[in-house]
């Protein structure tokens, strides 16, 4: 929300970022403690900030507007799926821009943004989509790592047997080098 509300600098951090992620984590803990649904900064929360609401300010008069939806709730019951479509499809592309952003060079990041960006449609529901990117991400650093991890041991065996192999040619008595001496 930082970067599309235009906060970050050239570093990616913005003001107060300490405090923003705080409150987003004690929300969401209190949130399901509570036994409620998420309370988080969602991608949907961009459209407001596009549109030019970048304080707190936004966020009342929406709720005063959720809260008068309360008593229209049987009209707006009958709003046909279709016509939600194109502000969904809007949001869609809102999420689109930081594509660009992604290292597709390096495929440890590209392969786990690519796999998340085609389970979401295909699956319907974006925590598949999440679970599976975010699965594949750990399991290539895993990968990684155990690679690394027995690339180290081999190093580690090798440098052993040559140690081994260096004590036994000395305590090893030749019987003809005896004989010749």
């Amino acid at each position: 929300m930082a970067e599309i509300g235009g906060f970050m600098n050239e570093k990616g951090s913005f003001e107060g970022e300490y405090m923003a992620f705080m409150v987003d984590a004690g929300s969401t803990i209190v949130g399901s403690v509570l036994g409620t649904s998420p309370i988080a900064t969602f991608v949907e929360s961009s459209a407001g900030i596009i549109e030019g609401g970048q304080t707190g300010l936004t966020a009342v008069i929406v709720g005063i507007y959720f809260l008068l939806s309360l008593f229209f709730t049987p009209i707006l019951v009958n709003i046909p799926p279709w016509a939600i479509g194109p502000s969904l499809v809007m949001v869609g592309v809102m999420m689109m821009k930081v594509v660009k952003d992604i290292d597709w060079a390096n495929f440890r990041e590209g392969i786990p943004a690519f796999v998340t960006m085609l389970l979401m449609p295909l699956t319907y529901n974006i925590s598949y989509g999440l679970i599976g990117g975010i699965g594949l991400y750990v399991a290539l650093h895993l990968y990684d790592y155990l690679l690394g991890f027995l690339s180290w041991l081999m190093k580690v065996s090798k440098v052993l047997s040559c140690v081994q192999n260096q004590v036994s040619a000395a305590s090893s008595t030749d019987p003809a080098a005896e004989a010749v001496l």
